[in-house]
Formats: structure tokens, C-alpha cells, sequence
């Protein structure tokens, strides 16, 4: 959720004013870095505002002063309203706004809210709006006035104070009702046979202080598909810990297609029986294979065996691959990068194993989660891109760095509640069933942009596999 509103835009148009008008509102704090501005010119240098602006033309790092002592401020607290042109390029969380207006109305609104300290005439305040653009794209290689920056942009000419602190509100609530990002990672089992160290899902924290046997009961674990469903969700990945442990996995993933979601399951493969693959193919679209190394010393090495000792064989892999096409299920391959593997060169097998998608996340610390052992496996933006240029030819690949991920997944864990990580920890919500899911979304930081950018949204309503999966259904 996007917890503070910035407001941008030349001289009149209203931002002091209508920041106002949205703190009384929302009950938001507002802060306004040209009212900071004004009193550390007069203070400091005995300077109006004009004057200290044409200073800042010749010392730029009088700008950078009261940008730096602004930026900590803002990024450190939640629930601000705030006038500052230069938001959207630094504060964060924040819904972006850029206020508008002509030269002529900029010169009324001035000399009616009587700034002696301020050009009046509007050729005068053509003039000093210049000379703002070009200073902040000299000093700062951005141009606030862009529409391309903001997530509103408001012509406030022929609107009142009140008119546009409506129209931003009701943007910055729309924008917070519902998470844009239409697919959601239900981390339903914290339990899973396999010892990866570098996991950054172990949901031990949750485990301990919420759900003593690491998962909701049965009928509570549907209620909260039936209501991720309600609130639009339009894809829903059950992962863990290893989900195949979740003896009810299979009423979820039929509740979740019969509510009209497209569906996946994430796993280690240990558990994928060929029972499981015939009796789930008409509820379950995907099939996720976390496979991180074919060689079987590094996965002992990395704990991607069971309890840690027994290592998945290359041939194990095949065969299991090869099911998975058997019975139609769409295809995709999660691999970690790591310390251990980051040499490795899975080319060929993923050549053969043909994927729809080949995820490739590097290793991620996650505070809370991997703590104690993630030191041994963390890798250098160097050595990920190694991986990457190693398998630079490999078609499906799906490459997502540490910035990439965090932040970019609307996840629920275990006790029912929405989490993320973005600011490399784990972030909870209130459980689901106890605020529902508009509510419980409000205390997440989830990105739609990034979501976006590493690839999020593609085609999984299509897949080849289904057509072959309703010919098998008939003819059985």
C-alpha cells in the first residue's frame, strides 16, 4: 500500500493548499519543503525565496542540503501528504501527484494569498518556473514537470482547492483498494523435506508465534482461497515449505479453479506421484519444479535433498519432467542462484526438459528467514550475471535479481495473512478471515511496476496442455 500522496508543480497551483485540505481528511501530516525552504534561506542566509533560488543556480549543493535532510525525513515516516516537486524522483511509497496551471491564474493566486516575498506578474513567474526545470535537470537529470513521472496529473485552472484535494483522494484510496498485481503465492504448509539453506520462506517465525504445526487447519485454508478469489485474483500458486505435504492440497486447487483462478503448484518434485499428476489434471494448470543443480554433491551442499542427505538424481528429473508433459500440466522450472551453483551450466537440460518459463531468482536474505546460514550462498551481481550470460541463448529463461523480486509478489503465508518483503524482511498483515482481504492489503508494500517489469503478467490462461487434458478427460 502506498502510504504518503506527493504533490508537484510550478508556483500557484495550489499544492500548500491542497496538501492542507487532504491532511484534514486523511488525517495525514503535511510537510511542505518550499515552506522548509523559505525558512532556511531567511534564517540561514537572510534571503527571500527568489534570491536563494538564483543562489542555488550558483551553488548547487545548497539544493542537495535540504533535498538530503528532506528525503530522510519523508522515507522514514508513513501517512504524509507532501509538497515537494522533487517526490516522485525521491520519496518512496508514495502516489504521485503533478498539479498544473496557466501563468495568468499562478499570478492571481500569488497576489491574492498576499507572498510579498514572491514575483507576481505571470512573465515573472514564466521566467522563475524556467529557471526551476532547468536547475532540477542540471542538478538532477530529471524533468518534474513530465506527466510520464506521476500516477495523476491534474489541471487545476478551473478547479478549486477542495475540488482537487477530492480528485486526489479518490485516486490515492482507488489506487489502495485493491493490489493491481492479479496473482498471489499462498504459502499454505511452513513443513517441507527438504534442508535448503538458503531458503527465504522458512516461516519458522510463523510457526512458532501463530500456527504450531506450521499450517491453517483444512476448512480455514479453503476459506482463504474462497476469499483471494472474491477480490479478483485471477491466478493463485499454492507453495510452501513443500505443499505436496498438505494432505487437502487437492480440494484447495479444485476450490481455486472452480472460483474461476487460473492454477499452480510450486515443488521440490520429491512428493509429484503419478497418482497426484492423473487425479489433479482437470483442476491444476501448472506445474512449478524448483531444480536448482543436476549435480547431486552441490545439492547436498545447498540442503535441496531430502532432510538434507538425499539428493533428487539427474535421471529423477527427467523422469519427472517428462510426466509432467505426459499429463498435459504446463511446465515451468524455478532455479535459485547461488554460491554453490552459479557456475553451473543447466543448458542443455533445460533444452530437453522444455519449459514454458525457466525462473532464474538470485539467492535473496531475507532477515528472519535465512539469517543464519545465507552468508554461505549469497553471490555478487557479477557472478549472477555470469549465470545469466551462461544461458544467455536459452529462450524461456526468466532472470530475477534480488530488487527485482523484493516486493514484486503478493504472497500469504501460512497463518493466512498477506506478506511482503520488501524491505528485505517479512512484513504481515493481519490474518485474512479476521480483516479481510481489502483491509489486511492496506499494511503491504507490493510494487505493480515491478511486478510488471520482471515479467509477471503473461499469457497462463493459454496452455497448449489444457486442449490435450479435456481430450483425455473424454476419452477415459
Amino acid at each position: 500500500m502506498k502510504n504518503k500522496i506527493t504533490l508537484s508543480g510550478f508556483a500557484g497551483t495550489g499544492k500548500s493548499t491542497v496538501g492542507k485540505r487532504i491532511q484534514e481528511q486523511l488525517n495525514f501530516e503535511f510537510v511542505s519543503v518550499g515552506n522548509y525552504s523559505r525558512k532556511y534561506a531567511m534564517e540561514k542566509y537572510g534571503l527571500t525565496i527568489n534570491e536563494f533560488q538564483e543562489q542555488c543556480k550558483a551553488q548547487p549543493e545548497l539544493d542537495n542540503e535540504i533535498d538530503e535532510k528532506f528525503r530522510l525525513e519523508c522515507n522514514s515516516k508513513e501517512n504524509l501528504v507532501i509538497d515537494y516537486r522533487l517526490g516522485f524522483h525521491f520519496i518512496k511509497n508514495a502516489f504521485h501527484v503533478l498539479l498544473k496551471v496557466s501563468d495568468e491564474s499562478a499570478s492571481k493566486r500569488i497576489r491574492l494569498a498576499n507572498r510579498n516575498d514572491e514575483v507576481t506578474s505571470a512573465k515573472a513567474i514564466q521566467q522563475r518556473n524556467q529557471k526551476m526545470r532547468d536547475r532540477f535537470q542540471d542538478n538532477y537529470g530529471v524533468d518534474f514537470t513530465s506527466d510520464k513521472n506521476y500516477d495523476l496529473v491534474i489541471n487545476t485552472d478551473d478547479l478549486t482547492a477542495n475540488e482537487v484535494a477530492e480528485l486526489i483522494m479518490e485516486q490515492y484510496q482507488k489506487s489502495n483498494t485493491v493490489t493491481k498485481i492479479p496473482s498471489v503465492n499462498f504459502h499454505l504448509w511452513q513443513p517441507c523435506n527438504m534442508r535448503c539453506k538458503f531458503c527465504f520462506a522458512t516461516f519458522l517465525d510463523v510457526k512458532q508465534e501463530y500456527v504450531p504445526k506450521g499450517h491453517l487447519p483444512e476448512d480455514e485454508a479453503l476459506e482463504v482461497v474462497r476469499k483471494i478469489a472474491a477480490a479478483g485474483f485471477e491466478k493463485i500458486t499454492f507453495a510452501g515449505g513443500e505443499p505436496l505435504l498438505c494432505k487437502w492440497l487437492p480440494k484447495l486447487i479444485k476450490t481455486a479453479k472452480e472460483l474461476g483462478m487460473t492454477t499452480m503448484i510450486v515443488t521440490n518434485g520429491s512428493q509429484l506421484t503419478d497418482s497426484f499428476l492423473k487425479e489433479n489434471k482437470a483442476y491444476l494448470d501448472w506445474i512449478a519444479v524448483s531444480i536448482d543443480s543436476l549435480d547431486e554433491e552441490n545439492n547436498i551442499k545447498m540442503g535441496r535433498a531430502i532432510t538434507g542427505q538425499k539428493p533428487l538424481s539427474k535421471t529423477f528429473y527427467y523422469e519427472l519432467i517428462n510426466k509432467i508433459h505426459q499429463y498435459g500440466y504446463g511446465l515451468k522450472i524455478n532455479t535459485v542462484v547461488n554460491k554453490v551453483n552459479y557456475k553451473d551450466n543447466l543448458a542443455s537440460f533445460i533444452a530437453k526438459a522444455k519449459p514454458k518459463r525457466w525462473k532464474v531468482l538470485q539467492v535473496l536474505p531475507i532477515k528472519g528467514q535465512n539469517d543464519n546460514k545465507i552468508d554461505a550462498f549469497k553471490i555478487t551481481d557479477e557472478e549472477y550475471a555470469h549465470f545469466l550470460d551462461t544461458h544467455k541463448d536459452v529462450e524461456t529463461i526468466v532472470p530475477e535479481s534480488n530488487d527485482e523480486i523484493k516486493g514484486s509478489y503478493v504472497m500469504v503465508d501460512p497463518a493466512g495473512r498477506f506478506f511482503d518483503n520488501a524491505a528485505g524482511t517479512h512484513n504481515y498483515s493481519k490474518p485474512i478471515l479476521e480483516v479481510g482481504i481489502q483491509e489486511a492489503l492496506k499494511t503491504m508494500n507490493y510494487d505493480f511496476d515491478k511486478f510488471l517489469n520482471r515479467g509477471g503478467v503473461y499469457d497462463w490462461n493459454t496452455n497448449k496442455n489444457q486442449d490435450l487434458r479435456k481430450e483425455e478427460v473424454c476419452y477415459e
